[in-house]
């Protein structure tokens, strides 16, 4: 079976006008059953920046999230998802055709920052999740991982919080929060926490205990 290095061969032409066009397609395809089915509500686009690049960070708690980061904010992002999603056939062909980059939560390749570095120089902002997968514990955020702080500090882009209410209800309703834009530091977990702390004021879910995901592995 194909792995993720076998599917995913980063050079400066992974995001050719075919995965634009597929990542464009997928977000407008989620963008309606959001609209029909959930009553997606937006809140919190005026504290959009003006220009870009950022790191994205939000909560995770359904499969559908990922393309409300492109919907919400209406910016070119590069998706970093863990590299175990492509174990599963189907889900590595669908993430790679829309261009989506798998990365090694607890050692991320330089080959992956540099892409990343290549990417923000192109104007493209960087989306992931803090908890890392799915967190199906009602009311609650999961365990974080220092990834996007990681990201931040490594390209000195500022992060932009944005917080999924709902995501994991069929028919919602549904609410994506954006925050205010922050600046990382040399402190990868103290601009962990800040961002945690920003997640629970933006969804109303509470941090489930102080302690990173990695402490668990």
């Amino acid at each position: 079976m194909p792995t993720a290095h076998d599917l995913v061969r980063l050079d400066s032409d992974y995001f050719d006008e075919k995965r634009i066009e597929a990542q464009g397609f997928a977000g407008k395809c989620f963008e309606i059953y959001h609209r029909i089915f959930t009553r997606l509500k937006i809140e919190g686009r005026e504290n959009l920046p003006a220009d870009g690049p950022l790191v994205i960070v939000g909560n995770h708690r359904s499969f559908y999230d990922p393309p409300l980061f492109t919907v919400s904010t209406q910016m070119k992002i590069v998706y970093f998802a863990k590299q175990e999603l492509w174990d599963t056939y189907w889900l590595g062909r669908f993430l790679t055709w829309v261009g989506a980059v798998p990365v090694n939560r607890k050692r991320p390749e330089i080959s992956r920052i540099k892409f990343l570095r290549m990417m923000m120089k192109r104007g493209w902002s960087i989306g992931m999740f803090i908890e890392g997968t799915r967190c199906k514990i009602p009311g609650k955020l999961g365990k974080p991982n220092v990834g996007p702080a990681y990201f931040a500090k490594v390209t000195g882009a500022p992060i932009l919080p944005i917080g999924f209410i709902n995501t994991d209800k069929r028919f919602g309703p549904v609410t994506v929060r954006i925050g205010k834009v922050m600046q990382g530091s040399d402190d990868l977990e103290e601009t962990t926490w800040r961002i945690m702390e920003a997640l629970s004021q933006l969804t109303g879910y509470e941090i489930s205990e102080r302690k990173l995901a990695k402490e668990d592995e």
